[in-house]
């Protein structure tokens, strides 16, 4: 299929579930006009709320029937917020809406129970398969235009590309990780590593210095493995199937890291807790030097710690016996005080920015404060406005990770 036709048919489809809905929404080009308009004369606050149920559902669950549902409830609320919504692909929504932000806490509010009422009347069991943070994201087009234009942007190089419809995937299967392991065997460390594996600085900002590197992550990069090797696979919503695919990670990151060539004098490897149990993990501490040991941080995803935390706390015994720290990653905003991080003997935590980042943390003081009084290091994730660095310092937090970042480091260095 030609691109042209492809673009053709995904604006077909969402002409389609609009008629079917019988409501009237906005397309694309819509949304570009009105934020244009906007950007001219912002007199008033205005807040752009994308809805991606592609970035949380697969394919197969987005059914005509909840897309029908979807539209006829973000038409509505958008109506009785005195908002404007519109499709943005086939199946994901912006509404743009001019109002105070304190109004938007509600607005977000009934938006995510529309949805996820939508969604759990139409695929019964999937609820609990939901990452709610992707699914509705706002940005404040006062302080985070740019942000909200480079959502924007993305849709439409979908639309140009014809891909904002893509053809049939299939489920993640056993078989796939069988060929992720097969493929690093084949091609060995060296060569999967400078192919698939991947780094990103934690960058301190000091003052009158900026931003100055103080430690590296590194990860294996799914999106660069999808493309030779399982380009057709639904990714999204596949639950514990992706739990296992991580776990086979794991074992090559494990296996691999004498291979890297880490940059600086303190990194840092995202780990399951399931994975510390494991034959490749226990070479891995038998075959590393003491002195490497001690400057490598593993992360471990909040929710796993909770899920597993029993085992964690053997984990984190077996980890500070070595001389290693541990960090603790997925924690949003609204989550922070919800595990004790002293308690579990972490070094540092990963807070995630998002859009509603600084009214949360402003309820969240007391819990920043903790953590820096028990020698907790808060770093603020996923950065991708300046904004996330005033926030940051208005709290203490002086170290950052995300693509601003790097973009920052990048021409620092240049």
């Amino acid at each position: 299929m030609s691109d042209s036709h492809a673009a053709s048919n995904d604006q077909q489809s969402v002409a389609a579930t609009a008629a079917a809905a019988n409501v009237a929404l906005g397309d694309l080009r819509d949304l570009v006009q009105a934020m244009t308009e906007w950007r001219r004369t912002p007199e008033t606050a205005a807040h752009l709320i994308v809805i991606a149920l592609g970035d949380v559902l697969p394919q197969a669950k987005r059914t005509p029937e909840l897309m029908k549902e979807a539209t006829a409830s973000m038409a509505a609320v958008a109506a009785r917020r005195g908002g404007q919504a519109f499709f943005v692909s086939a199946s994901d929504f912006g509404i743009l809406v001019q109002t105070a932000h304190h109004v938007l806490v509600g607005i977000v509010r009934d938006l995510k129970v529309e949805v996820l009422r939508a969604i759990e009347r139409q695929s019964p069991g999937t609820f609990g398969t939901i990452d709610q943070s992707r699914l509705i994201v706002s940005y404040d087009l006062v302080t985070s235009y740019r942000s909200g234009a480079e959502r924007v942007a993305r849709y439409a190089a979908l639309e140009q590309k014809g891909t904002g419809s893509p053809g049939k995937l299939r489920p993640l299967s056993e078989e796939d990780l069988k060929t992720v392991m097969h493929a690093y065997r084949q091609i060995g460390a060296e060569k999967f590593i400078t192919a698939f594996v991947r780094n990103q600085p934690v960058a301190q900002n000091k003052p009158e210095k900026g931003l100055e590197p103080v430690m590296n992550e590194y990860f294996i990069s799914i999106d660069s493995l999808r493309k030779p090797l399982f380009i057709d696979v639904e990714l999204r919503g596949t639950g514990r199937m992706f739990d296992e695919f991580t776990l086979v990670l794991d074992q090559i990151m494990l296996r691999a890291f004498k291979k890297i060539e880490a940059r600086g004098n303190r990194w840092s490897l995202n780990m399951n807790v399931e994975s510390v149990f494991t034959k490749a993990f226990e070479q891995f501490i038998e075959e590393t030097p003491n002195e490497t040991l001690s400057q490598i941080t593993f992360e471990f995803r909040q929710p796993n710690i909770v899920e597993n935390f029993d085992e964690f706390l053997v984990a984190r015994g077996l980890i500070h016996s070595k001389g290693a720290k541990i960090a603790v990653d997925r924690i949003f905003p609204h989550t922070l005080g919800l595990v004790d991080l002293e308690y579990i003997g972490a070094s540092i935590a990963k807070v995630h920015w998002r859009t509603d980042a600084e009214d949360v943390l402003k309820e969240r003081t007391r819990a920043i404060k903790y953590m820096s009084e028990c020698g907790v290091e808060p770093v603020l994730i996923r950065v991708d406005n300046a904004h996330a660095l005033e926030v940051g310092a208005d709290h203490g937090i002086t170290l950052f990770q995300g693509f601003l970042i790097d973009d920052m480091i990048k021409r620092k260095a240049a």
